[in-house]
């Protein structure tokens, strides 16, 4: 049942974000109109956190907030670290699909590498290419959790 809890306060914590995004955000993804997001091109630093300051921060954000049980409720553990950073993981896409779901100026019909200019090429087959990397990690931090504490 514990499995069942995960991915449901997943789904719930990924749309609430998306919709807090879609707030600050509106039809400009990628923190494109954000009046002092500052952006880097390097591509290294695109693959962490899309190369905002807005991201950066965002993700920082999250990687403390997931942290919190560890530190005000539950003793810390390896198994517990990989479990956060699922979720993590798996937020960050959730989070990032449910965006566009939501978002009245896209929608899913418009989930495709033609209708996102900030993804641009960064694509592999029909989701963008950084979705490729997370989810296999967070699969494999969350199964790997089960096995380590």
């Amino acid at each position: 049942m514990t499995d069942v809890f995960f991915f449901v306060l997943l789904v719930i914590v990924s749309y609430l974000l998306a919709r807090v995004e879609i707030e600050i955000e509106g039809k400009y993804g990628y923190a494109k109109k954000l009046p002092v997001s500052w952006r880097t091109e390097n591509k290294w630093l695109r693959y962490f956190f899309t190369g905002t300051s807005y991201h950066l921060y965002m993700g920082l954000f999250l990687l403390a907030l997931v942290h919190l049980p560890l530190v005000c409720c539950i003793s810390w553990s390896w198994g517990r670290e990989m479990l956060v950073l699922s979720f993590l993981a798996f937020l960050t896409v959730a989070e990032d699909f449910l965006w566009f779901v939501f978002n009245p100026h896209y929608g899913i019909r418009k989930f495709k590498r033609d209708a996102i200019p900030w993804f641009g090429q960064y694509w592999l087959g029909f989701l963008p290419f950084w979705y490729w990397y997370y989810i296999p990690i967070g699969v494999l931090l969350y199964v790997g959790s089960k096995f380590v504490d």
